[in-house]
């Protein structure tokens, strides 16, 4: 009895994992709801991260989440965002950097996320209902003194999916380069990729579709998001 209760005590530990699921500006935790109920299904801890994208700057709300993180001190965390959530998430390592231990950050799966600003937040920048949109559209500028650009970039495994036009006619005809209605391409890239994936999609359906669902399970397990 004695032996098979030292051996339960010194036996190691499982190692916890959960993975924070991040929606973007504008957006709810409905719109990544799908995403969330995918991951949960394949036995994943999941959380569907929820914060006030208008009111809060994206600074202060890369704080809060590196608060909540390290307090709830799992031994490894992952990230599923949309959009502006990679901003929020990135802003989270500046703390990580200057602060005491945090969780090993295993995967981060990036959906259509303005890494270099984006073309619509100069347009909106400059419009008279400015005012209206909260303080985080000047920090998605694509200026060279942008926010988003000078953010760290993650050290983990990365994986980015990213929308193209394809043939359909209803998407932004104004960007200049291969988009999905608000990012393109060369805004979402940030160079550190392990792996790049384009799916036909607007953006703010791009947590909806059923491909991109498969393309994050499969990357948060295996590391790749293979061939559809």
């Amino acid at each position: 009895m004695l032996f098979s209760i030292l051996s339960l005590l010194i036996q190691p530990l499982a190692a916890t994992h959960k993975i924070y699921i991040l929606h973007g500006y504008a957006g709810t935790a409905i719109q990544m709801d799908k995403i969330n109920k995918g991951l949960k299904q394949q036995g994943y801890s999941t959380e569907n991260y929820t914060y006030p994208s208008f009111k809060e700057c994206i600074d202060t709300i890369g704080h809060n989440l590196y608060l909540k993180i390290k307090a709830e001190n799992f031994d490894t965390v992952s990230f599923v965002t949309h959009s502006m959530g990679a901003l929020v998430v990135r802003s989270m390592y500046k703390y990580i950097q200057s602060g005491s231990r945090f969780p090993f950050i295993h995967r981060f799966i990036m959906l259509a996320p303005p890494n270099k600003g984006t073309e619509m937040a100069d347009f909106f920048f400059k419009s008279s209902f400015r005012s209206y949109l909260g303080p985080n559209v000047e920090l998605m500028r694509t200026d060279s003194s942008s926010y988003a650009i000078h953010l760290p970039i993650p050290t983990c495994e990365v994986g980015l999916i990213v929308g193209i036009r394809g043939k359909r006619p209803w998407f932004n005809p104004f960007m200049k380069d291969d988009n999905d209605g608000t990012v393109t391409i060369k805004e979402a890239i940030l160079g550190n990729e392990k792996e790049i994936m384009p799916v036909r999609s607007m953006h703010i359906l791009m947590p909806l579709r059923k491909k991109v669902i498969t393309l994050v399970i499969r990357f948060m397990k295996t590391g790749t998001f293979g061939k559809l």
